[in-house]
């Protein structure tokens, strides 16, 4: 608690170490000399209830006293228009409260309870608001720049043009709510929950979104707006990356790099093979392309398909370590359907899988290459691997040069 002295001073008491009492805060101030004047949590609550008009006109007079408000209970009541600027209004109850128009910038909302309550128009700039309960509370036209509202659960919440700029949604739950209109400019939105939400004609410069549950969200008209030019999309991701491509030059020029000098190589880190593919991308440096690891162990439930196929459509070609017990079931859906060129590599200690065998007939598969240890490979990987995967690469561009050129 902060009190104010007579004198100007102020003195922080921790109330809840050493002053269980009013009485004994004065107490404490009168040995030090410094009388002072300290209103608990009652005596505020007091005033509160004689209206919002007498509230605000005492809070003007007293700008500097700390309001503790926390768990307090005004479920139901009408606060429209208060100032509760600055407040700690933690786990306090404000279902069904009316606090349109009201104040509540850097106030803190921690495990406040705000079900179905009425915030349109609000002020609740840079108030923190996290684990806060805010099902289906109205928040329309509400300024919350730069508010707190990591884990909070906004379910059938409705945020419609609200200004929700450099605020923090992440591990949020927004599932059907209403963001139409909103400013989400600079927000973040890691593993927040989206679902069925309604994000139309929201404002996305800048977002950073990670892991966002989109299932059937509404994503259409989303304004990508830099202050020069104006693009709409209707995905909330491919939106951060359209940003990503508009405002750093430098990441234009890496994709460029990754797609003339990828190459992927695929192995499992749990069979020793961390060392072999970190001596096959040692090299690949030294010929100037850009290696991209990938580890095939993972968690049995995980199918890592699409995220192969990504960065192998992203490669100039694929180097596989496919020593192990197995061929990874990923290479399955891959290599059927990606033409370029493929490197397959065995150490001679292992066998041989039968069924990668088949993969062999296809053209742009390269004849497996066997080794006995890492410097062997070495040895053999610009002759054997990357060569053939080169001259693989030209015959294939020179096939689509002539495709595109009739």
């Amino acid at each position: 608690m902060d009190v104010r002295a007579n004198d100007g001073k102020y003195i922080h008491v921790d109330n809840r170490l050493f002053f269980k009492s009013k009485f004994a805060c004065e107490l404490y101030l009168n040995a030090e000399g410094l009388k002072g004047n300290i209103m608990t949590n009652q005596e505020q609550l007091d005033i509160l209830k004689q209206g919002v008009e007498i509230w605000n006109e005492w809070r003007r007079k007293n700008l500097d006293e700390s309001l503790q408000l926390s768990e307090i209970d005004l479920e139901g009541s009408n606060l429209s228009g208060i100032n509760l600027r600055g407040a700690d209004l933690s786990r306090a109850n404000l279902n069904n409260t009316n606090l349109s128009e009201a104040d509540l910038s850097n106030a803190r909302l921690w495990k406040a309870h705000l079900e179905k309550a009425n915030l349109s128009h609000i002020y609740l700039r840079d108030a923190y608001l996290y684990k806060a309960w805010l099902k289906q509370a109205n928040f329309q036209s509400a300024n919350c720049e730069g508010a707190t509202f990591a884990r909070a659960y906004l379910h059938q919440a409705v945020l419609h043009k609200a200004d929700l700029s450099v605020t923090n949604f992440n591990g949020a739950d927004l599932s059907e709510a209403d963001l139409r209109s909103a400013n989400l400019t600079s927000a973040s939105f890691v593993s927040t929950n989206l679902t069925r939400a309604n994000l139309t004609g929201c404002s996305i410069f800048g977002i950073s979104a990670w892991r966002v549950h989109l299932q059937d969200t509404v994503q259409s008209h989303l304004i990508i707006d830099d202050g020069k030019t104006t693009i709409t999309v209707d995905n909330f991701e491919i939106a951060q990356f359209i940003y990503l491509l508009l405002e750093h030059r430098k990441l234009r020029g890496v994709i460029n790099s990754v797609i003339d000098k990828g190459v992927l190589l695929l192995g499992r880190f749990d069979y020793n093979g961390l060392e072999l593919l970190y001596a096959i991308a040692d090299k690949l440096r030294e010929i100037n392309y850009l290696p991209i690891i990938f580890d095939f162990a993972r968690p049995k439930s995980r199918d890592l398909t699409e995220t192969i196929m990504i960065l192998a459509g992203l490669s100039r070609f694929v180097i596989a370590d496919l020593s192990g017990p197995s061929v990874p079931q990923e290479l399955y859906a891959t290599i059927p359907h990606f033409k370029i060129p493929f490197a397959p590599l065995l150490e001679e200690k292992e066998r041989s899988h039968s069924l990668f065998r088949d993969f062999l007939g296809y053209p742009w598969v390269l004849p497996l290459v066997e080794f006995r240890s890492k410097k062997h490979l070495i040895e053999l990987l610009i002759p054997s691997v990357i060569q053939p995967a080169e001259e693989k690469f030209q015959e294939r561009q020179a096939s689509l040069d002539a495709v595109f050129n009739c």
